[in-house]
């Protein structure tokens, strides 16, 4: 979030907006993490304020599903008709949780109250809800810019907490506060509190992430060089301690600070908008303390603002495609020794095949011993599940049953 906006053109190889998030979960062992899933908007004009969805393979080269179009209307979520700045958290047991500013920036910079929560089982379906903060809470009446709401999950108290940066009317400075969300992620179930303030001075875009024991709160030092700071503390919900330096390595303005785990690796990789200059930048970090520019290229085939990005598995890059590309998802002759015809799939050889839903739940396991058989698929909810085969050519991907 900024408060000045200068248009421009954003080059080829522009990525998005920077955002830290932890990974609280694991895959399935039978569906490994196989890529990413890059949640954003793209602009200041209304059509742009919106959710959009990318997938990368690497962490670094991103696609747009849906031919870059929103996978989430804003009108029907939102209050203002617009969102922004969207933050994407794999929760525990197959749960997905998104959060978004509620703000069309065309009505002005201090112009938005409140945010919107969205839930999903499947990163496909998901259900919304709209927060107030003036209705929600009177003590917040005079909020005027609620910005940049992001989630994580709170292992001790068995909650999701949501964090935001929010200003009391014009002569208050932007603070970052937290509260706990309902049990339905349909609401705010604590009074908001602040988290963090700097030295009495404005912060935004905080973004917090876990590593060996200590939370890492990242922000924008707004209207005090621009630039990203952070604080960290052993408790999620503070006190935090400041680290006083800029982490980028660059001495350009940049903002929105975000940074995810590449799978199987210890390197963080932290990006940030270089808003005055029109341009991105990967930095990397294995203590999220010190950071150097990424020396691997990166890529997108779109322009984005601030998201957030999580690792997905095979098969639920095989729903987001299923959804959204459908033409990507053919049957694919790289099954050995089983094909699918609609409901029915056919097994030729001696293997054990294994289905599996996006919420972990087993709904088919069966040996297959003989040329050839008939395995019925009409009894299982159309869907996209995990299938992996164990025989002489063992496999594993997806299934979609229609």
């Amino acid at each position: 979030m900024r408060l000045v906006a200068p248009r421009f053109a954003l080059p080829a190889r522009a990525i998005l907006a920077t955002c830290l998030l932890s990974l609280p979960t694991s895959p399935r062992a039978a569906d490994d993490f196989t890529g990413y899933l890059f949640a954003y908007f793209t602009g200041n004009d209304k059509a742009q304020e919106a959710i959009r969805f990318a997938l990368s393979d690497d962490g670094y080269n991103y696609k747009a599903i849906n031919k870059g179009n929103p996978v989430v209307s804003s009108a029907t979520i939102s209050a203002t008709g617009g969102v922004r700045d969207p933050h994407i958290l794999r929760g525990p047991a197959g749960a997905y949780r998104m959060v978004a500013t509620d703000m069309v920036s065309a009505n002005g910079w201090n112009s938005n109250y409140g945010m919107v929560l969205l839930k999903s089982t499947n990163l496909v379906d998901w259900t919304s809800a709209k927060i107030n903060m003036r209705t929600a809470f009177p003590s917040f009446a005079a909020a005027d810019r609620v910005w940049a709401p992001q989630t994580i999950w709170d292992s001790t108290a068995n909650k999701y907490m949501v964090y935001f940066a929010m200003r009391l009317g014009g002569s208050d400075i932007d603070k970052i506060y937290w509260a706990y969300a309902n049990d339905d992620f349909t609401a705010l179930a604590t009074t908001p509190k602040v988290l963090y303030t700097y030295d009495g001075k404005p912060a935004i875009d905080g973004d917090i992430v876990l590593l060996a024991g200590t939370y890492h709160l990242f922000f924008k030092t707004e209207g005090n060089g621009n630039g990203i700071k952070s604080a960290t503390s052993k408790n999620l919900t503070g006190p935090y301690t400041l680290i006083d330096k800029y982490v980028q390595p660059t001495t350009k303005a940049v903002e929105g600070s975000c940074a995810f785990k590449l799978t199987n690796s210890d390197t963080w990789i932290l990006m940030y908008d270089m808003y005055m200059d029109g341009m991105y930048q990967f930095a990397t970090s294995t203590n999220l303390l010190d950071f150097q520019v990424a020396s691997k290229s990166y890529t997108f085939d779109f322009t984005p603002r601030h998201g957030t990005v999580i690792p997905v598995t095979a098969s639920e890059k095989y729903a987001l495609n299923a959804k959204w590309n459908p033409s990507s998802v053919a049957p694919s002759a790289s099954r050995p020794g089983l094909v699918q015809a609609g409901r029915q799939l056919l097994a030729r050889g001696e293997m054990r095949v294994v289905l599996v839903d996006l919420a972990g739940k087993t709904w088919l396991d069966r040996r297959v011993e003989g040329t050839e058989s008939v395995l019925d698929l009409s009894g299982m909810p159309s869907g996209v599940y995990a299938a992996r085969t164990f025989g002489a050519d063992s496999w594993a991907g997806a299934v979609l049953v229609p």
